[in-house]
């Protein structure tokens, strides 16, 4: 029985700079548990399944009828204080996805993982996960929160990842979604480089 889940990983500048973010609150803040996938990401959903080969196939064809999505940031959040992260507005588009995406692992899986069902899911990027400390946490938010950062990306991809036994996630297959749109591009190194010098 694997446990997988679906995710779309950033992609260009946003990618490397969401990684220096996760690189700045283990040097300062001691958290890794973000890390256990190396790639940021939004999760959609996931669960157990005894048939990984067959469940990668057949999301083939739910993936062939989405296209390229576009995702909105805007400011930090947390989920108790235990998770630090990138609020991503939960457009018509992602809701869409979200939808489509919980009625396929819902027939290919089971153990769905509740807080991502269509009704409570929060879109994010984690940023800091399950290892800090109340004083860390505290610390850490009081540098975020009231930072302004807004971005847009257009997303080209979404992948089937995998836990394993180490604790690492892993990705499975990594589905192109089709369209000769261009990416979008905006930095968040202005934020990555002020957080770095406090």
């Amino acid at each position: 029985m694997d446990t997988i889940g679906i995710v779309s990983i950033l992609e260009d500048s946003l990618y490397k700079d969401v990684k220096s973010l996760w690189k700045v609150l283990e040097q300062k803040y001691g958290s890794v548990g973000v890390q256990t996938f190396s790639h940021p990401h939004i999760s959609f959903q996931g669960g157990k399944t005894d048939s990984l080969g067959q469940l990668t196939r057949d999301f083939q064809d739910v993936v062939a009828n989405i296209g390229p999505f576009v995702i909105e940031v805007s400011g930090f959040g947390h989920f108790d204080e235990e998770v630090i992260y990138l609020k991503v507005d939960k457009t018509d588009s992602l809701i869409d996805i979200s939808k489509r995406i919980n009625h396929f692992v819902k027939d290919h899986c089971r153990d769905l993982f509740e807080h991502y069902m269509p009704e409570n899911w929060i879109p994010h990027i984690t940023l800091a996960m399950d290892d800090l400390t109340e004083e860390a946490f505290e610390k850490a938010w009081a540098e975020l929160k009231n930072s302004e950062i807004e971005f847009k990306q257009e997303v080209h991809n979404i992948c089937a990842v995998k836990w394993y036994p180490d604790g690492k996630i892993r990705m499975v297959e990594k589905y192109e979604l089709q369209s000769a749109a261009p990416h979008g591009e905006i930095s968040l190194r202005g934020v990555v480089n002020r957080i770095e010098s406090q």
